[in-house]
C-alpha cells in the first residue's frame, strides 16, 4: 500500500509517532507537512527563517526538521514551502499547483489528511478515490469559532471516502451534524506524544509539589478556574507552585495572581527542548477546559509517565482511566480541580501508581501507536475495497 500523509506543523508532535511506527510496519508512506509563512512555529518546530522560494522540497532542508533524523527516517518526509501569506498571491497559485502535481504524480493508493480544502484547493480531492480526512476538532472550541469553518469542514467530508475521529462521545453529532454515514467513521485514538523524550536532559531535578499547564493559551482552556483553585490547594500544600506555560493573548486579567508569588506565568510559545525541561521538573499536569475534543497534552504528558487532572469534557475522559491515569473534575468548578490537586500532592504512592500505569498501559496494547498504527492500516485496506 502506497500512503500520502498532509498535515501542518501543528500536528507535527502526534504525526511525527504515527509515521514513525507506519515506516517500521514496512508502510510506504510520504509525509507531506505544508508549511505557509504564518505556521513556522508549532509543536516540534521553531523555524527563524522561512527558505525564501515556494516549492516542494525535502523537510530536511531546514536544520529544524533535520534534527529529528536519529527519530525517524527523514527520507520522505516533505514540505510546501509557502512564502506569502495572500491567498491569491503568486505563491499560493504556485504551491496549488505544485501539490496537485505532487499528489497526481505520487499515484498513491490512500492520501490521508488533516486539512480541510476548499475553494480551487477542493479539487485535490478528485485526484484520488480513496482520501480520509482526520477531524481533530469536529467543532470549533469556545472563542475559536470562525465564520467560514462549516463550508471548510463540509468540503473535505464532500470530498472525502473515509473519516476519523478521535473520540467516540462526539461521532453522533458528528454524523448528524455534517450527514455522514456512521459506518464510515473510523474511532482512533492518540498515542504518547514521545517525541518529547528526545529532549529530556538526565541532569534535570524535579521540584516538588509543581503543578504544570502547557499549551496554546485560549478562553477554552479554563486557565482562570486553576488560577482560583491554586488559592485553595495552598491552605493545605503550602509550598505548592502553579507554572502556566504557552503562547497565545491572556483572555482574562491574570495579573492579580501572578502577584501571589507560586503562580509563574511563561507566556510565549515553548519549544521542545523548554517544554521537556518543564514536563520533567513537574508532578503532574492539568487540563481545566471549559470544553475539548481530544488533548494533545495529555498524551506529551503521559510520555513522561506525569499523571493529569482534567475536566471530564469532551473526549478527556476516553483519555484518562479515572484513579488510574489521572483525576476527573466537572468544568468550571475550582473547588473540585483544587481537591483533586491536592489529592494527588499528598498522596504519593497514588502518584507514584499512576506513573507505573501510564508507563505500562502506553507502551503496548491498544493504547501504543502499534495499535494505532494497525487500525489506520485496517481502515485503509477497508477504504480500498470500497
Amino acid at each position: 500500500m502506497k500512503l500520502l500523509y498532509i498535515s501542518t506543523p501543528s500536528f507535527a508532535d502526534c504525526d511525527f509517532p504515527l509515521i514513525n511506527t507506519f515506516q517500521e510496519k514496512g508502510l510506504d508512506v510520504t509525509y507531506l507537512i505544508l508549511l505557509p509563512c504564518f505556521q513556522l512555529r508549532s509543536t516540534l518546530v521553531d523555524i527563524k527563517k522561512q527558505i525564501p522560494r515556494t516549492g516542494i522540497f525535502p523537510a530536511t532542508e531546514y536544520l529544524e526538521f533535520k534534527q529529528y533524523e536519529e527519530y525517524m527516517d527523514m527520507s520522505k518526509v516533505y514540505v510546501s514551502n509557502r512564502i506569502n501569506q495572500k491567498g491569491y498571491s503568486w505563491s499560493c497559485i504556485k504551491e496549488n499547483f505544485l501539490l496537485w502535481q505532487f499528489i497526481k504524480q505520487g499515484s498513491y493508493d490512500v492520501v490521508h489528511s488533516d486539512i480541510f480544502f476548499r475553494g480551487i484547493r477542493a479539487l485535490y480531492y478528485r485526484l484520488n478515490n480513496h482520501w480520509v480526512t482526520t477531524f481533530h476538532d469536529p467543532f470549533p472550541h469556545t472563542g475559536e469559532e470562525r465564520g467560514n469553518y462549516r463550508r471548510r469542514y463540509e468540503s473535505a467530508i464532500k470530498g472525502s471516502n473515509g473519516y476519523v475521529l478521535l473520540n467516540e462521545k462526539q461521532k453522533l453529532q458528528f454524523c448528524e451534524t455534517y450527514n455522514v454515514n456512521l459506518a464510515k467513521v473510523l474511532i482512533n485514538r492518540l498515542g504518547i506524544y514521545d517525541i518529547v523524550r528526545t529532549f529530556v536532559k538526565s541532569d534535570t531535578k524535579p521540584l516538588p509539589n509543581n503543578v504544570l499547564f502547557f499549551g496554546r493559551i485560549s478562553p477554552y482552556k479554563g486557565i482562570e478556574y486553576l488560577c482560583e483553585a491554586m488559592r485553595i490547594v495552598r491552605q493545605v500544600v503550602p509550598d505548592a507552585i502553579l507554572t502556566i506555560a504557552g503562547g497565545g493573548k491572556m483572555y482574562f486579567d491574570i495579573e492579580p495572581y501572578k502577584q501571589l508569588g507560586y503562580i509563574e506565568v511563561i507566556n510565549h510559545y515553548v519549544g521542545m527542548e523548554e517544554l521537556a525541561e518543564l514536563l520533567s521538573r513537574c508532578t503532574l499536569s492539568v487540563c481545566p477546559y471549559t470544553d475539548a475534543t481530544q488533548s494533545g497534552v495529555i498524551m506529551t504528558s503521559f510520555s513522561l509517565c506525569k499523571p493529569i487532572v482534567a475536566t471530564n469534557v469532551g473526549g478527556l475522559g476516553e483519555m484518562i482511566d479515572e484513579g488510574k491515569s489521572g483525576l476527573l473534575v466537572p468544568p468550571k468548578d475550582s473547588k473540585a480541580l483544587a481537591d483533586a490537586i491536592i489529592e494527588l500532592l499528598i498522596d504519593k504512592k497514588k502518584l507514584t501508581n499512576m506513573s507505573e500505569y501510564i508507563r505500562q498501559e502506553y507502551e503496548q496494547g491498544d493504547r501504543s501507536w502499534n495499535a494505532i498504527a494497525d487500525k489506520y492500516i485496517d481502515y485503509y485496506t477497508k477504504i480500498l475495497e470500497l
